[in-house]
C-alpha cells in the first residue's frame, strides 16, 4: 500500500537485491525522501491518520545467519524510527493498525512453522531515534 490513507504521502520500496533462495529486499523512500542506512522487506502499512508507517527492517542479508528482521515504526512527520523486538530466523509482517492506533503484527518463523502475534503502541515507545542516523553497527549487518 504505497499511498497513505489520506492520499498525502507515498511510500515506495525500491528493489535492492534478493537473498539466495529467498525474498527480495528493498530501499525505502517516503515522499521522495530516501531512508538511509537501512533495508526493508515487504509489506508496508500506514496508520489511519497517515502519521506512522509500519515496515519490516532487515538487519542482515547474510544467507547463513538470516533472516534477522524486526518490525519498525516510522513517524513520518518527525522523521524518526523505532525498532520493535528483533526476530531471529524469522520475519515481522502482517501489519495492521487497530482502531486504537496500536500496531498489530506477526513474528513468523518459517523453519519452525511458528507464528507469534505481537503489538506496539506508537505513543508508548521510548526508542525513537532520528531516521537519518546509522543504526548500531552490531545490527546493521548488510
Amino acid at each position: 500500500m504505497p499511498r497513505s490513507p489520506d492520499g498525502t504521502r507515498r511510500a515506495d520500496l525500491l528493489l535492492e537485491g534478493e537473498i539466495r533462495f529467498g525474498p527480495a529486499f528493498y530501499r525505502l523512500s517516503i515522499g521522495g525522501r530516501a531512508v538511509p542506512h537501512r533495508i526493508f522487506g515487504a509489506p508496508l502499512c500506514w496508520s489511519a491518520d497517515a502519521r506512522f508507517l509500519a515496515a519490516q527492517e532487515w538487519l542482515t542479508t547474510d544467507y547463513g545467519t538470516g533472516p534477522v528482521t524486526c518490525a519498525v515504526l516510522i513517524d513520518v512527520a518527525a522523521w524518526t524510527i523505532a525498532r520493535e523486538e528483533v526476530v531471529v530466523k524469522g520475519f515481522a509482517g502482517d501489519f495492521r493498525f487497530g482502531e486504537d492506533g496500536v500496531l498489530h503484527y506477526a513474528k513468523v518463523f518459517p523453519a519452525r512453522g511458528e507464528r507469534v502475534q505481537a503489538r506496539a503502541a506508537p505513543d508508548a515507545l521510548q526508542r525513537w531515534v532520528g531516521i537519518d542516523a546509522a543504526p548500531p553497527a552490531a545490527t546493521a549487518g548488510f
